[in-house]
């Protein structure tokens, strides 16, 4: 049996309409540059949306306020098949200013099975008046972007072309049952916890975030401009081309994870790595005493071609251990190779690492007796290599 021309012209018409329908705020009820709590509006146009099957919700220029109800996280529940989109940095979601007396406020996002969500061109302001984090004092699971499904899958997400600040929690975050996300050009700043926050579980990752950066803090950050953590079982993640003034941490037990071409004014560390690749970053250590790149119970590591520059006399270069007295897993499998490492201090260190090739680093200015410092370790194999220039 053939179908018609005409009729699949018109399931293909109705198609592109639905996903083609404009729904703004402003029509069904939103006020900018008001005290006016907009939350109401805008979930009705996200519902019109959801109703016709996807569409796009315009945030048009303006402030416009929004405000939990009750125990709703996210407040604003984004539909499958939506854009919801501004016209850049003048088209504000603002949290009302109550946000600073409790906590679990999530601006946007989903906690619930959905697919194919683009959020674009907006600027998310948490209203945070906290300037450090004091435990038990800052609601620190007050998040911007927020997607969440424990046991359920949420897929196929894109954050693009953002300004995210003043969270008391994270910029962004997505975890658990995520699934494709992409974080392209998003700009964050003033996080009290982390800049961009991911993690999963099996089944979970296949994940790309590129083009971010952070901007100057009037706060201070406690945490990571980009983080991975309580990742166990999920894999896929690709970090690369990020400008980071904090530090990146990127691990929690995740799989095949690509760490490229990034700039980090702090340091690179992760614990419990399964298959990573550390290539081509440049950081920065300022102040930081500690190693530049750290990684802790890894496994099939490659650390290659990353410039390392420490102004902290006291501060190390590349440091992979493990065999604590808490987990007896040694990392294993590690290749170091190709990096430039401009410090004072130990270039590379190794302590309870079963399995590794040091070859082809370049050191300037160190005044560690040995560019390679092993400890607990065997099957080292330092080869043609830790060249030292003076």
């Amino acid at each position: 049996m053939r179908t018609s021309p005409l009729i699949l012209a018109a399931l293909l018409g109705a198609a592109l309409l639905a996903h083609a329908a404009e729904f703004n705020i402003v029509k069904f009820g939103a006020m900018p540059d008001d005290a006016t709590d907009d939350t109401p509006a805008i979930r009705a146009a996200l519902k019109a949306c959801a109703d016709a099957g996807g569409g796009t919700v315009l945030v048009p220029a303006g402030t416009f306020i929004v405000a939990r109800k009750g125990i709703e996280s996210p407040v604003l529940n984004l539909p499958s098949n939506t854009t919801l989109r501004g016209g850049g940095a003048a088209s504000i979601l603002k949290f009302a200013a109550k946000v600073n007396d409790s906590n679990f406020w999530r601006m946007l996002g989903a906690s619930n099975d959905c697919h194919d969500i683009i959020i674009r061109d907006l600027h998310l302001d948490g209203a945070n008046t906290h300037t450090n984090y004091v435990k038990g004092k800052t609601p620190e699971q007050n998040h911007g972007i927020f997607f969440y499904r424990k046991g359920g899958r949420i897929e196929n997400v894109t954050v693009r072309d953002c300004l995210v600040e003043n969270f008391s929690g994270d910029c962004v975050s997505f975890s658990q049952g995520c699934r494709h996300f992409t974080i392209r050009d998003v700009t964050v700043r003033n996080f009290i916890r982390q800049g961009i926050q991911m993690g999963g579980g099996p089944g979970d990752g296949g994940h790309l975030v590129t083009g971010c950066r952070d901007l100057e803090h009037t706060v201070k950050p406690g945490g990571s401009t980009i983080h991975v953590e309580h990742a166990e079982g999920a894999r896929d993640f690709q970090i690369i081309s990020n400008r980071c003034r904090n530090s990146l941490l990127a691990g929690g037990g995740a799989t095949d994870l690509i760490v490229r071409d990034n700039v980090v004014d702090g340091r690179i560390e992760g614990n419990r790595i399964k298959h990573g690749v550390f290539e081509n970053n440049r950081l920065t250590g300022g102040e930081d005493k500690r190693a530049l790149m750290q990684f802790g119970y890894a496994s099939n590591l490659v650390i290659r071609g990353n410039t390392i520059l420490a102004p902290n006399s006291e501060a190390n270069g590349i440091y992979v251990w493990g065999a604590s007295r808490y987990n007896a897993e040694p990392s294993k499998q590690i290749v170091i190779e190709n990096n430039t490492l401009e410090l004072r201090g130990q270039p590379i260190a190794l302590n309870g690492v079963r399995g590794a090739v040091v070859r082809g680093n370049t050191v300037k200015g160190s005044t560690a007796k040995t560019v390679v410092d092993t400890k607990r370790s065997e099957g080292v194999v330092i080869s043609d290599g830790a060249k030292e220039a003076r």
